[in-house]
């Protein structure tokens, strides 16, 4: 397989934060708030052969469970896989959906509504027989939608 080199082929564009609420009783599961993250990429040429160039993709952060009773309270949080069991991070790369590991997501208000938003991530490509897994860091503004 070869690497795909994401972070030498593109960067992060400006994103958006909002959040949803959600319950499914046949699970226990009671009504809770959950955010998502989703952060643009430019496009770039992945060098799979057996996609469209360039690819345009995203990383989706969703099913962010954080807790908290005010959902525009996202000044200095930081999101990691391992302390949010609920979290679901992936990149549609290769015509298939790629888990991310993330191993820090951070936020930082720099004005109303606007986030720095700082991630650290491993892409697991390989799960999916697209390339090598690879690391992935970006920086870059988000904005809160809020409710959708």
């Amino acid at each position: 397989m070869t690497a795909i080199g994401l972070q030498s082929k593109t960067k992060a564009k400006e994103g958006i934060i909002e959040y949803f609420w959600f319950e499914n009783k046949s699970i226990g599961l009671k009504r809770t708030m959950f955010h998502r993250i989703v952060i643009p990429l430019e496009p770039f040429d992945s060098g799979l052969d057996y996609v469209t160039q360039p690819e345009e993709t995203k990383l989706i952060f969703d099913w962010i469970n954080l807790g908290l009773k005010d959902p525009s309270a996202l000044d200095g949080l930081e999101i990691t896989s391992a302390n949010d069991e609920d979290l679901e991070a992936t990149v549609y790369l290769g015509t298939v959906h790629n888990w991310i590991d993330v191993h820090k997501l951070s936020l930082k208000e720099v004005e109303p509504g606007k986030y720095e938003v700082r991630g650290e991530l491993t892409l697991e490509f390989e799960k999916a027989d697209v390339a090598p897994d690879e690391p992935f860091s970006f920086r870059t503004i988000a904005v809160y939608r809020g409710k959708v």
